[in-house]
C-alpha cells in the first residue's frame, strides 16, 4: 500500500497524547460568553497559585498598548460591552485589530485586562456573579493540567476571539506576517540522542532561527505538518504561512529520538523533548513529540506535532 498522509499519520501509534486538552477547550466553547469571560478572569487571577504563571513584558505588547489605552478611557459598560464583543467575534475595529495579532500578544492583552481589572481601571466581573457549575467545572480542570498542557488550554481559548472575516479559509490562502530570522552567528546546531538525520536537525535549527522559508524547503511539494489538535496543513505555502502566524518565539529542545525504516523506501523518525514559548518563559515547558515521515529523497513527506499527556511520555520512543 502506497504512502499517503492518512497512513503516516499512524506512525508511532503508541504514542499517548494529552486529549485532556482539547476536550477541556471545548466544554470552555460551549460555555456562554458571561462565563468564557468570567474564567478568563479568574484564570488569570489565578496564575502563580494553581494556574500557570505569566511572564509579562516578554510578548510583543507595542502593538495593543493603543487599544488597551483606548479601553482605559471608556466607561465601565463600554469596557465590559468590548470584552463581550471579543469574545462572541462581533465585528469592530478592536475584534479586527485583535485579530491581526500573534498568538503570544493575544495572551498577553488578555493578561494585561485581568491586571487592569484587578486594579479597577477596568471593569471587574460584576459583584456577586457566580459562574455556572459547568464552567466552574472547565477551570478546575484546566487547574487540574500539567503547567504545558494550562498553557495550551489558554492559548485555545483566547485565539479565536475578535473578528476575523477569513477564519474559515486554509492557511494558504491567508497571508501571514514575515518575521526577521536569527543570525546566522548566533545559532545553536541542534543535537538529539539517537538522530542522524539531517532534514530532521535542520527543521529544529531553522524552526528555532524563526528562518521559516529554508525549514519550508526541507518538505516534499506534497508534505504536509500537523499542529497539536489540529487536520494536516498541506502544501509548502500554507505550511510556510502557518509558521509564521503561530511559531514565532517558540524554542523546541528535543532530547532523543529513534529512527527506522519504513515501507517503500520512506523513513519514520520519532522525537520527544519540549518546547518553551514567549510568554510563560523557560521555566515552563510543553513535552512534544515530534514523528515524522521522510521520503525517499529525505525530504519531510509528514511531520505530526503532539502535546504529550505526561512527561514519562518523553522516554516513549516505541514503534507500538
Amino acid at each position: 500500500m502506497a504512502v499517503s498522509i492518512q497512513s503516516a499519520q499512524s506512525i508511532f501509534s503508541n504514542t499517548e497524547i494529552a486529549s485532556a486538552v482539547p476536550a477541556t477547550t471545548d466544554a470552555f466553547y460551549k460555555l456562554t460568553v458571561e462565563d468564557q469571560l468570567a474564567l478568563l478572569w479568574y484564570a488569570y487571577t489565578e496564575m502563580g497559585i494553581s494556574i500557570t504563571a505569566a511572564a509579562p513584558g516578554v510578548a510583543s505588547m507595542a502593538l495593543v498598548e493603543g487599544v488597551l489605552g483606548e479601553i482605559k478611557q471608556m466607561s465601565p459598560a463600554a469596557q465590559s460591552k468590548t470584552m463581550f464583543d471579543l469574545a462572541s467575534n462581533a465585528d469592530t475595529t478592536i475584534g479586527r485589530i485583535y485579530t491581526s495579532l500573534r498568538v503570544n500578544t493575544k495572551l498577553g492583552f488578555w493578561y494585561e485586562l485581568g491586571q487592569l481589572m484587578k486594579q479597577g481601571v477596568v471593569a471587574p466581573i460584576p459583584a456577586g456573579y457566580q459562574m455556572s457549575p459547568e464552567a466552574t467545572q472547565v477551570l478546575e480542570n484546566i487547574k487540574k493540567l500539567d503547567p504545558g498542557q494550562q498553557i495550551t488550554v489558554l492559548r485555545n481559548t483566547v485565539v479565536h476571539m475578535g473578528y476575523d472575516p477569513d477564519f474559515s479559509q486554509e492557511y494558504g490562502k491567508r497571508s501571514a506576517p514575515r518575521s526577521t530570522p536569527t543570525a546566522v552567528a548566533e545559532r545553536v546546531k541542534t543535537q538529539i540522542e539517537g538522530i542522524s538525520e539531517k532534514t530532521v536537525l535542520s527543521y529544529i535549527d531553522n524552526m528555532n532561527a524563526f528562518d521559516f522559508t529554508p525549514a519550508v524547503g526541507l518538505f516534499a511539494e506534497d508534505g504536509a505538518l500537523q499542529p497539536p489538535f489540529q487536520k494536516p496543513i498541506v502544501g509548502r505555502e500554507a505550511i510556510l504561512n502557518y509558521m509564521r502566524e503561530e511559531c514565532i518565539g517558540l524554542k523546541m529542545l528535543p532530547e532523543r529520538g529513534v529512527s527506522e525504516p519504513a515501507e517503500d523506501g520512506y523513513r519514520q523518525v520519532k522525537v520527544t523533548g519540549k518546547v518553551e514559548t514567549p510568554w510563560f518563559g523557560a521555566n515552563v515547558g510543553m513535552n512534544i513529540a515530534w514523528r515524522f515521515m521522510l521520503d525517499p529523497q529525505g525530504q519531510i513527506f509528514f511531520v505530526a506535532i503532539d502535546l504529550l499527556a505526561s512527561p514519562k511520555e518523553l522516554m516513549n520512543l516505541m514503534r507500538k
